[in-house]
């Protein structure tokens, strides 16, 4: 099992547009306190592991050379 840091890691690197959003439609809570959770400012092991499921699947997401 991961740490919430880990957890919190692995969502922030695969974000995409609109995981907030339904990260937030699928555990109840309002999009502001779940960009909080994902943001490490609040503590919710509920909503870190729907976002790390949404995330977990996906490839990290790479910077374009400069």
């Amino acid at each position: 099992m991961l740490t919430t840091g880990q957890k919190v890691y692995v969502i922030a690197s695969r974000q995409r547009r609109g995981d907030v959003s339904k990260t937030a439609e699928n555990t109840g809570f309002s999009p502001s306190y779940v960009s909080r959770v994902f943001r490490g400012l609040r503590n919710n092991e509920s909503i870190l592991s729907e976002g790390y499921r949404i995330a977990s699947r996906r490839m990290k997401n790479v910077e374009p050379n400069a």
